[in-house]
Protein backbone atom coordinates (compact mmCIF):
# COMPACT_ATOMS: atom_id res chain seq x y z
CA UNK A 1 0.00 0.00 0.00
CA UNK A 2 2.94 1.98 0.79
CA UNK A 3 4.38 1.70 -2.52
CA UNK A 4 1.35 4.00 -4.31
CA UNK A 5 1.77 6.85 -1.75
CA UNK A 6 5.90 6.99 -2.43
CA UNK A 7 5.18 6.81 -6.37
CA UNK A 8 2.59 9.55 -5.85
CA UNK A 9 5.59 11.80 -4.28
CA UNK A 10 7.95 10.38 -7.38
CA UNK A 11 5.24 11.86 -9.80
CA UNK A 12 4.63 15.16 -8.10
CA UNK A 13 8.36 15.64 -7.63
CA UNK A 14 9.11 14.96 -11.55
CA UNK A 15 6.53 17.30 -12.14
CA UNK A 16 7.75 19.89 -9.79
CA UNK A 17 10.91 19.86 -11.37
CA UNK A 18 10.09 19.73 -14.83
CA UNK A 19 7.31 22.25 -14.69
CA UNK A 20 9.62 24.77 -12.64
CA UNK A 21 13.53 23.85 -13.78
CA UNK A 22 13.95 23.79 -10.40
CA UNK A 23 16.43 20.55 -9.03
CA UNK A 24 13.16 19.15 -7.57
CA UNK A 25 13.59 16.34 -9.94
CA UNK A 26 16.91 15.38 -10.05
CA UNK A 27 17.77 15.93 -6.01
CA UNK A 28 14.16 14.83 -4.70
CA UNK A 29 13.61 11.45 -7.15
CA UNK A 30 16.97 9.98 -6.39
CA UNK A 31 16.71 10.35 -2.62
CA UNK A 32 12.92 9.05 -2.47
CA UNK A 33 13.86 6.17 -4.30
CA UNK A 34 16.87 5.18 -2.67
CA UNK A 35 15.01 5.72 1.07
CA UNK A 36 11.82 3.95 0.12
CA UNK A 37 14.16 0.95 -1.11
CA UNK A 38 16.30 1.21 2.40
CA UNK A 39 12.32 0.42 3.79
CA UNK A 40 10.80 -2.39 1.10
CA UNK A 41 14.30 -4.15 1.09
CA UNK A 42 14.20 -7.41 2.94
CA UNK A 43 17.42 -8.63 5.20
CA UNK A 44 19.89 -6.77 6.90
CA UNK A 45 19.46 -3.10 7.67
CA UNK A 46 23.13 -2.34 7.19
CA UNK A 47 22.67 -4.41 3.33
CA UNK A 48 19.04 -2.65 2.36
CA UNK A 49 21.06 0.66 3.30
CA UNK A 50 23.44 0.31 1.28
CA UNK A 51 21.61 -1.07 -1.76
CA UNK A 52 19.31 2.24 -0.94
CA UNK A 53 22.29 4.37 -1.16
CA UNK A 54 23.85 2.91 -4.76
CA UNK A 55 20.01 3.01 -6.03
CA UNK A 56 19.83 6.80 -5.40
CA UNK A 57 23.34 7.21 -6.57
CA UNK A 58 22.48 5.31 -9.78
CA UNK A 59 19.25 7.30 -9.99
CA UNK A 60 21.35 10.68 -10.15
CA UNK A 61 21.48 9.10 -14.00
CA UNK A 62 18.51 11.18 -14.47
CA UNK A 63 20.47 14.31 -14.86
CA UNK A 64 21.96 13.51 -18.15
CA UNK A 65 18.91 14.59 -19.67
CA UNK A 66 17.02 13.87 -22.49
CA UNK A 67 16.26 17.32 -24.85
CA UNK A 68 15.95 17.98 -28.70
CA UNK A 69 19.21 18.97 -30.25
CA UNK A 70 18.70 22.74 -31.23
CA UNK A 71 21.71 24.33 -33.01
CA UNK A 72 23.15 27.39 -31.17
CA UNK A 73 21.23 26.76 -27.94
CA UNK A 74 22.32 25.04 -24.49
CA UNK A 75 21.26 21.21 -24.99
CA UNK A 76 21.31 18.13 -22.90
CA UNK A 77 24.44 16.07 -22.79
CA UNK A 78 22.28 13.67 -24.99
CA UNK A 79 20.98 16.18 -27.15
CA UNK A 80 25.09 17.09 -27.87
CA UNK A 81 25.91 13.58 -28.76
CA UNK A 82 22.83 12.55 -30.91
CA UNK A 83 22.15 15.75 -32.59
CA UNK A 84 18.55 14.36 -33.18
CA UNK A 85 16.28 17.06 -33.88
CA UNK A 86 13.40 15.17 -33.38
CA UNK A 87 14.05 13.70 -29.75
CA UNK A 88 12.98 10.12 -29.95
CA UNK A 89 15.95 8.28 -30.18
CA UNK A 90 17.65 10.75 -27.37
CA UNK A 91 14.70 9.67 -25.53
CA UNK A 92 14.60 6.33 -25.66
CA UNK A 93 18.98 6.23 -25.34
CA UNK A 94 17.95 8.21 -21.80
CA UNK A 95 15.06 5.81 -21.11
CA UNK A 96 17.28 2.67 -21.44
CA UNK A 97 20.68 4.39 -19.90
CA UNK A 98 18.70 5.23 -16.72
CA UNK A 99 16.75 2.13 -16.26
CA UNK A 100 19.50 -0.08 -16.47
CA UNK A 101 21.83 1.99 -14.13
CA UNK A 102 19.11 2.62 -11.94
CA UNK A 103 18.05 -1.72 -11.38
CA UNK A 104 21.96 -2.31 -11.94
CA UNK A 105 22.06 -2.20 -7.64
CA UNK A 106 19.29 -4.27 -7.18
CA UNK A 107 20.03 -6.73 -9.55
CA UNK A 108 24.01 -7.26 -8.34
CA UNK A 109 22.42 -7.84 -4.86
CA UNK A 110 19.59 -10.18 -6.57
CA UNK A 111 17.10 -8.19 -4.97
CA UNK A 112 16.01 -8.06 -8.78
CA UNK A 113 16.32 -10.98 -11.37
CA UNK A 114 17.47 -10.55 -14.47
CA UNK A 115 13.87 -10.99 -16.17
CA UNK A 116 12.59 -8.13 -14.23
CA UNK A 117 15.40 -5.65 -14.69
CA UNK A 118 15.31 -6.31 -18.59
CA UNK A 119 11.47 -5.86 -18.56
CA UNK A 120 11.95 -2.64 -16.47
CA UNK A 121 14.62 -1.42 -19.03
CA UNK A 122 12.84 -2.24 -22.20
CA UNK A 123 9.21 -0.71 -20.66
CA UNK A 124 11.10 2.76 -20.38
CA UNK A 125 12.72 2.48 -23.44
CA UNK A 126 9.61 2.45 -25.24
CA UNK A 127 8.01 4.71 -23.09
CA UNK A 128 10.82 7.24 -23.32
CA UNK A 129 10.36 6.87 -27.13
CA UNK A 130 6.77 6.60 -27.52
CA UNK A 131 6.10 9.78 -25.20
CA UNK A 132 8.39 11.48 -27.34
CA UNK A 133 7.30 10.27 -30.72
CA UNK A 134 3.24 11.15 -30.31
CA UNK A 135 4.41 14.43 -28.61
CA UNK A 136 2.65 14.04 -25.33
CA UNK A 137 2.03 17.59 -24.23
CA UNK A 138 4.42 17.59 -21.64
CA UNK A 139 2.88 17.30 -18.20
CA UNK A 140 1.61 14.08 -19.11
CA UNK A 141 5.13 13.15 -20.67
CA UNK A 142 6.01 13.69 -17.07
CA UNK A 143 3.34 11.74 -15.61
CA UNK A 144 4.14 7.84 -17.70
CA UNK A 145 7.84 8.74 -17.47
CA UNK A 146 7.87 9.57 -13.31
CA UNK A 147 5.25 6.47 -13.14
CA UNK A 148 7.90 4.28 -15.47
CA UNK A 149 10.81 5.32 -13.44
CA UNK A 150 9.00 4.81 -10.34
CA UNK A 151 7.81 1.17 -11.33
CA UNK A 152 11.34 -0.27 -10.11
CA UNK A 153 9.52 -0.24 -6.52
CA UNK A 154 6.81 -2.81 -7.92
CA UNK A 155 9.49 -5.19 -9.22
CA UNK A 156 11.39 -6.03 -6.22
Amino acid sequence: MYIYYILALVVILWILGGQWKGRIRDLGVPIVMGLALIFLLKGDWLYRIIVGMLTCATANTIRIGYGNFMPGEKNSFLGNLLKDRNGWWIRALWGFIVSLVVCLPLMLTHYLMINKCLAYVGGNTLMNYLVSRLRLPCLLADIFISLGIGSLLFLI
